[in-house]
C-alpha cells in the first residue's frame, strides 16, 4: 500500500536538487542556500490538519528545499496542524510523526522521504538518491485570477515566470523578457526613453504622453501607464505574470491584448541578505543587493537596489562631438532602490508598503545601420528621467472568511532629454543654416498618476465564488518637446526649421466597476462569468505646437518670444501656432466574459472562453487655425478658436477606441507521471478599430505622430508551453507560437510614401484621397508567423565540495515587418499614385525596409556552486553567434535604413553571496 500511495505523491513535489532546477520551471525561492544549511533556522509554517501530500508541498513553498519521495506505497495519510516557527528538522519530525516515515538530508540535494528502516532496502541514503526517485516538477502558483491558484488549475492563458528563473537566465530587462514569452514582442524608442509592448500583435508605436498601449503592466497591482521602473529594471520580484489576450473583467485598467503583471518580492519573517555583482562585455558592471530584517513576530522590512552600467557598443565618426564609450547613445546607467514593508496580524489584516526610485541617466537609445558603420553625432545623447512610485495594499479580514482590499498607488516621473535625430550632421550643423541638423529634445516633463482600488470578495474554498472590486485611476501630463529640423537650404518643415511641441495640460480618468463568478457546478465542471463597465476620459488643455523660423538652439535659453496665433498673423521672424490641440471626449463601455472548464483527472483540464477588451480613444494634435487676427484679444480669434476646438472634439484631435473579442480553446496537460506539463491554446481574437499610430507627413512636409483606426483586424494561432524534469539533474522549457495576423478592412494613406504607396499596395481611386491606398490582408507589424524558445540545464557533481549547472537556450523567430504597408524591399522605383507612371527613388534599391528576417539566438552559460557553502559565480554569454536582430526601423524613405537592434555578442560572470 506505502509504494502506490508514495508513487502519486511523486506526481505532485519537486524530486531533484534545487540547484539543478532550471529556467521555466517555477519553484519556491530557496531561502538558504543549501539544504545542509541553516539547520537552526526557523521557518513559519500556518498548515491545518490535511493530508501528508500537501504538508509537504507547502513544506517545500516555505523553506525553498526539494522534497524528493520513493516510489513506493500507496496509503491516504495525513499530517497534523503545523503552527508557529520551527526549523527544518523539527518541522519534518512533527509532519511524519504519524506516517510512519522518516526522512534523510542529502548533501547538495535537498530531503528524501523513504519508508521506515525496516522497509528500506537503501544503505547509503547520506551520500546519494535512491535510484527510484523520480525527477518532478513542483506546483506553480499564480493570482491572476485574482485569487491564489495552481498554475495548471487555472483556466486561463498564463506564462508565470518566477524570481529565481530571472535571476538564472538573466532575465533584468523587458528585451530578455520577451524572449522567454510567447507572442510578446518589445521594441524602444529613442527620443522618448519609451518601451513598447506587443502581445499577439497588440500594441502601440504612439511613444509620446498620448500614447496608450493594449498591453496594460501592473506593478504589484498598480497600473503604470509609464513603463519604467519595476517594468524596465527587472530586480528583486517574486515572479513576472503575462495574462495573453483581451482582459477585461478582472482589471480596472481594460486591455485588448493583455496584461504583463510584476509582483516584487515581499519583506520575510527571517534575516536574511544577497549581494551579486555582474561583469561583461562592453566594461559592464552590475552590482545589486537585498536586506531582509523582521523587526517583530508581524512586521518585516526589505530592502534592494540596483546599479546597472554599461558602455555604448557603437562607434562615433571623426567629425561628431566627442564623447567617451561610457557616455555614447546606447550605453547604459540605470539605477533603482525599493524600500518595502509587510505588516500582519493574523486573521486581522495584512499591510503591505513601498515606496521606489528609479533614475536613468543614459544618453539613450539610438537607431543604427549596424554595429560597424559610425554615426555621425553633433547633439550629444542626455537623459534625465527620474521616478518615485509608492504602491501600497491592505487587506482586511471580515467575518465570514470575506477579504476587503485597499490598493493605492501614486506615481511621479520627470524627464528631459536630449536625442540626435539625424545621426549624420557633423559638429557645427547646429548652427549652419547650409546644412541639414536635426535634434529633438524634451525641455521638460510632468507625469502625475493616482490610483485607487476596493476590492471585496468571499473565501477560496467555497463553491460559488464571487469578487466585486471598484477601479479609479487619473494621470496629468505636462511637457514641453522642441525639435530642429532643419534642411540643407535653411528652411524646414512648412518653412520652419523648428517646432516647439507644448501640452502644459494632458491627462487621463478611469474609473470602473468589474467583477466575476465562479461556480463548481461539479468536480469536474465550472463556470464563470465576469464584467467591467466604466468611463474613460482623455483630454487636453491649451496645448499647442508653435512653429518658429529659426532655429531654438539651446544656447539661446530656448526663449521663442511673443508667439502669433498663426502662421499668417506671424510677422517674418516670429514664431506663430501651428495646431491647436483643445479636446476632451469620454467613452464609456462594457465588456464580459464567460468561461466553462472540464477538469476529468488531476492531469488534464480543458476550457473554453469567450472575452471583450476595450481601449479608449487616444489624443493627438489638432487643428490649423485659418485666418488672419490681430492676436488673442482679437474677438474674431476667440470665435474661431471656439469653432476649432469643436472640431477638434468632432474627430479632428483624437482617434476612437478600440474593441477586441476572443474566443479560446485551451489545455493544460500533465505527463509522465508528473514530470511534465504541456499547455496550450487556439485562439481567434477579432479587432474593431484597431489603433494604429505612426510617423505622418504632412502636406507642408511637418512630421507628426499620427493614429487613426483600422476598421478590423482578424489574429488567429497556437501557443504551447512545455516544462519538462527529464532527470534528477536536467530541466528542459521551452514554447511554441504560431500567429497569423492580418488587417481585415483597411484603407490609408502610406505614412513614408503618401505620393507612392501603391508601389507596394493597390489604390482604391479615391477622387477625395487620391493617396488612398488598401492594406486589407496585410499582416500586422511586430508579428512573427512563427516564434518558439527551448532552454535546457543539467546540474553535475565536479568533486564532493563543488557542483556545476551548465545551460543553453535558443530563440527562433521566422520574418516580420515593422509597418501596416508591409513594403518588404525597394527596388529603386516609385509608383506614382496620380499617374500611374514609374519613377525613380531618389534613395535607391535596398532589402528590408520595414521587414526583419528570420533570426536565431543561442544563449549559454555555467553556474558553480558549492555543496556546502553560501556564494556562487555564473560565467555567461548572450547572442553567441553575433546575430543583428533589429526590433523596430527609425525610417524607411532614406537610402540606408537605421533600425533599433538588439545587443551585439556579450561575455560576462556574475558572483553572488547569500547570508542568513
Amino acid at each position: 500500500m506505502l509504494k502506490t500511495y508514495l508513487r502519486s505523491m511523486c506526481a505532485r513535489i519537486l524530486a531533484t536538487q534545487l540547484s539543478a532546477i532550471p529556467a521555466g520551471i517555477a519553484v519556491a525561492e530557496s531561502k538558504v542556500q543549501d539544504p545542509t544549511l541553516s539547520g537552526s533556522a526557523l521557518y513559519s509554517f500556518q498548515l491545518p490538519a490535511q493530508s501528508l501530500e500537501q504538508s509537504l508541498l507547502a513544506f517545500s513553498r516555505e523553506t525553498g528545499l526539494a522534497v524528493m519521495v520513493g516510489a513506493q506505497g500507496h496509503a491516504h495519510l495525513d499530517a497534523p496542524p503545523l503552527t508557529g516557527m520551527f526549523s527544518i528538522d523539527e518541522a519534518m519530525r512533527l509532519l511524519l510523526a504519524e506516517s510512519g516515515l522518516q526522512y534523510r538530508r542529502v548533501d547538495g540535494q535537498g530531503i528524501v522521504i523513504l519508508p521506515s528502516p525496516e522497509e528500506s532496502a537503501e544503505p547509503e541514503i547520506e551520500t546519494r538518491i535512491p535510484e527510484d526517485v523520480r525527477p518532478l516538477l513542483e506546483e506553480i502558483e499564480v493570482v491572476a485570477s485574482k485569487r491564489r491558484t495552481n498554475l495548471q488549475r487555472t483556466p486561463m492563458t498564463v506564462t508565470a515566470l518566477h524570481g529565481g528563473l530571472l535571476q538564472e537566465r538573466n532575465i533584468d530587462s523587458l528585451e530578455a523578457l520577451a524572449a522567454e514569452v510567447p507572442s510578446l514582442q518589445v521594441t524602444r524608442n529613442g527620443d522618448h526613453t519609451a518601451s513598447m509592448l506587443y502581445l499577439r500583435g497588440v500594441g502601440s508605436d504612439n511613444h509620446t504622453e498620448a500614447g496608450d498601449s493594449g498591453v496594460a503592466t501592473h506593478v504589484d497591482g498598480i497600473f503604470s501607464s509609464r513603463v519604467q521602473g519595476s517594468a524596465v529594471l527587472l530586480y528583486d520580484l517574486d515572479r513576472i505574470e503575462v495574462l495573453r489576450g483581451p482582459q477585461g473583467t478582472l482589471f480596472g485598467r481594460n486591455s485588448t491584448g493583455g496584461v504583463i503583471n510584476y509582483h516584487t518580492a515581499r519583506p520575510e519573517r527571517e534575516w536574511s541578505a544577497e549581494l551579486s555583482t555582474s561583469m561583461g562585455s562592453f566594461q559592464e558592471q552590475k552590482l545589486a543587493a537585498v536586506a531582509n530584517a523582521p523587526l517583530n513576530e508581524d512586521w518585516s522590512l526589505r530592502w534592494a537596489a540596483v546599479r546597472h552600467l554599461a558602455d555604448s557598443p557603437i562607434e562615433y565618426s571623426d567629425d561628431s562631438v566627442y564623447a567617451r564609450a561610457g557616455d555614447r547613445y546606447n550605453n547604459t546607467d540605470l539605477y533603482s532602490y525599493r524600500l518595502s514593508s509587510a505588516w500582519q496580524r493574523e486573521g486581522l489584516f495584512n499591510w503591505w508598503l513601498s515606496y521606489e526610485r528609479f533614475e536613468d541617466r543614459g544618453a539613450g537609445s539610438l537607431p543604427i545601420v549596424d554595429y560597424d558603420t559610425p554615426v555621425v553625432i553633433d547633439t550629444p545623447g542626455r537623459t534625465e528621467l527620474d521616478q518615485d512610485a509608492w504602491r501600497s495594499r491592505l487587506e482586511l479580514q471580515l467575518p465570514s472568511a470575506h477579504t476587503l482590499t485597499y490598493i493605492s498607488g501614486y506615481g511621479f516621473t520627470r524627464r528631459s532629454q536630449d536625442w540626435d535625430a539625424d545621426r549624420t550632421g557633423p559638429v557645427g550643423s547646429e548652427t549652419d543654416p547650409a546644412l541639414y541638423h536635426q535634434s529633438n529634445r524634451t525641455i521638460w516633463s510632468r507625469y502625475r498618476a493616482r490610483q485607487h482600488e476596493v476590492q471585496l470578495k468571499n473565501s477560496d474554498d467555497q463553491r460559488l465564488r464571487w469578487l466585486l472590486a471598484y477601479f479609479h485611476f487619473a494621470e496629468k501630463n505636462a511637457i514641453r518637446f522642441d525639435l530642429e529640423h532643419q534642411l540643407a537650404n535653411g528652411s524646414g518643415w512648412g518653412g520652419a526649421p523648428a517646432h516647439s511641441f507644448q501640452q502644459p495640460d494632458r491627462g487621463t480618468r478611469m474609473s470602473a466597476v468589474y467583477g466575476q463568478l465562479d461556480y463548481d457546478i461539479t468536480d469536474n465542471w465550472q463556470v464563470s462569468a465576469g464584467a467591467r463597465s466604466g468611463r474613460d476620459q482623455r483630454y487636453d488643455r491649451g496645448g499647442r505646437n508653435i512653429a518658429c523660423p529659426d532655429l531654438i538652439r539651446t544656447d539661446r535659453g530656448g526663449v521663442l518670444g511673443d508667439i502669433a496665433v498663426n502662421d499668417a498673423s506671424a510677422a517674418a521672424d516670429q514664431c506663430y501656432v501651428a495646431n491647436y490641440n483643445d479636446v476632451d471626449r469620454a467613452w464609456r463601455s462594457t465588456t464580459a466574459m464567460t468561461r466553462v472548464s472540464y477538469q476529468p483527472s488531476d492531469d488534464l483540464l480543458l476550457y473554453l472562453l469567450y472575452a471583450e477588451g476595450f481601449k479608449p480613444g487616444i489624443v493627438q494634435d489638432g487643428a490649423s487655425l485659418q485666418g488672419e487676427y490681430d492676436g488673442v484679444g482679437d474677438p474674431a480669434y476667440q470665435s474661431a478658436l471656439a469653432a476649432l476646438i469643436r472640431s477638434n472634439n468632432r474627430g479632428a484631435a483624437y482617434v476612437g477606441p478600440e474593441a477586441s473579442a476572443n474566443v479560446e480553446l485551451g489545455f493544460k496537460l500533465g505527463l509522465l507521471d508528473g514530470a511534465m506539463t504541456l499547455n496550450g491554446a487556439l485562439f481567434d481574437t477579432r479587432y474593431r478599430d484597431l489603433q494604429v499610430s505612426g510617423i505622418a507627413v504632412e502636406e507642408d512636409g511637418t512630421e507628426l505622430i499620427r493614429s487613426t483606426n483600422a476598421p478590423s483586424a482578424t489574429i488567429r494561432g497556437l501557443e504551447l508551453e512545455l516544462n519538462w524534469a527529464s532527470g534528477r539533474n536536467g530541466r528542459a522549457s521551452g514554447f511554441l507560437s504560431w500567429l497569423d495576423a492580418r488587417y481585415y478592412h483597411f484603407l490609408a494613406v502610406d505614412n513614408e510614401y503618401p505620393d507612392h504607396g501603391r508601389t507596394w499596395n493597390p489604390g482604391i481611386d479615391s477622387p477625395e484621397i487620391t493617396n488612398l491606398v488598401d492594406f486589407s490582408g496585410n499582416r500586422l507589424k511586430q508579428v512573427p508567423g512563427l516564434s518558439l524558445g527551448l532552454n535546457y540545464r543539467h546540474g553535475f557533481t565536479l568533486t564532493d565540495r563543488l557542483r556545476a549547472t551548465a545551460r543553453g537556450g535558443l530563440r527562433y523567430t521566422t520574418s516580420m515587418y515593422f509597418d501596416e504597408a508591409n513594403r518588404g524591399n525597394r527596388t529603386g522605383w516609385l509608383l506614382e499614385n496620380d499617374s500611374g507612371h514609374w519613377v525613380e527613388d531618389p534613395a535607391g534599391a535596398t532589402r528590408n525596409i520595414d521587414r526583419r528576417d528570420a533570426a536565431t539566438l543561442l544563449n549559454a552559460g555555467l553556474k558553480l556552486q558549492p555543496v556546502d557553502g553560501n556564494w556562487w559565480l555564473d560565467l555567461y554569454g548572450d547572442n553567441l553567434t553575433n546575430t543583428l536582430l533589429a526590433s523596430d526601423v527609425h525610417e524607411a524613405d532614406v537610402a540606408t535604413p537605421a533600425y533599433y537592434y538588439n545587443p551585439p555578442r556579450t561575455f560576462g560572470v556574475r558572483l553572488g553571496l547569500h547570508f542568513d
